[in-house]
């Protein structure tokens, strides 16, 4: 009788034991059985803040911080703006409202206070006022709102199901308040360069609308590239269960 228990105690040991070296996915990833809302907003509310963090063996990047190490952009009017050493923070500490799945789409909307920070290099003219600045730069937003738009499809490779991201969509309002904080916005003339910035931050809402798309639009690239990894790189059955 005791050899008997031995060894079904064994084959489910060995049995576990294969399982878990199978499983791709972290095991601070859960599922939720059915996939309702309710379960898809607790449990990527509480995965957050460490899938942010990364997951170097899947090859994921962190998303918090986010760091871009050069970004050039062509902004309306012929506004030239050039990132250098740049990091987004804040993602990680987004507050989830709500995640609907249905018919292999995703819609998740959340609020968060983000800040980007780094180095920068600007020159032409933003609404009435010209610039042609090369200093450190600090841009905080306050409860931005995020409409995270995610059209999935199924890939096999090597007879493994994936459920990959196929368009990814992020639409934002710019919330309560966005504050510049930008040195040597005139090279050499602190005054005027203070007056300017004063300028931006009375004026936020105008300059965020008017030349905010762009910038937003580059971050969205970086983090979609970062989430499409993730599910490029996790079997579709260790996500999605539609059956309770």
């Amino acid at each position: 009788m005791f050899e008997k228990t031995f060894l079904f105690s064994l084959v489910l040991i060995v049995a576990f034991l294969d399982y878990s070296s199978a499983k791709v996915a972290p095991d601070y990833i859960k599922i939720c059985p059915g996939l309702k809302s309710d379960c898809l907003k607790k449990v990527v509310q509480e995965t957050l803040p460490l899938f942010a963090k990364g997951i170097p063996e899947l090859g994921v990047a962190p998303i918090d911080p986010l760091k871009q190490e050069e970004l050039k952009l062509l902004l309306p009017g012929g506004f030239k703006v050039e990132f250098r050493n740049g990091t987004a923070t804040g993602l990680k500490k987004c507050t989830i409202d709500s995640v609907v799945y249905r018919n292999s789409e995703a819609n998740m909307k959340m609020h968060c206070d983000l800040s980007v920070k780094g180095k920068y290099k600007a020159s032409g003219r933003i609404l009435i006022v010209s610039i042609n600045g090369d200093g450190d730069a600090k841009i905080k937003i306050k409860n931005v709102a995020l409409d995270a738009k995610i059209k999935f499809q199924d890939v096999t490779r090597n007879g493994v199901v994936y459920h990959e991201v196929k368009t990814l969509k992020i639409d934002q309002n710019y919330g309560d308040k966005i504050t510049f904080s930008l040195t040597n916005l005139f090279e050499g003339n602190p005054q005027l360069s203070e007056a300017v910035l004063q300028f931006l931050n009375q004026n936020w809402r105008q300059v965020s609308e008017e030349f905010g798309k762009p910038l937003v639009d580059k971050v969205v690239d970086l983090v979609s590239s970062i989430v499409k990894k993730f599910f490029e790189a996790v079997p579709k059955e260790e996500l999605f269960v539609d059956s309770e």
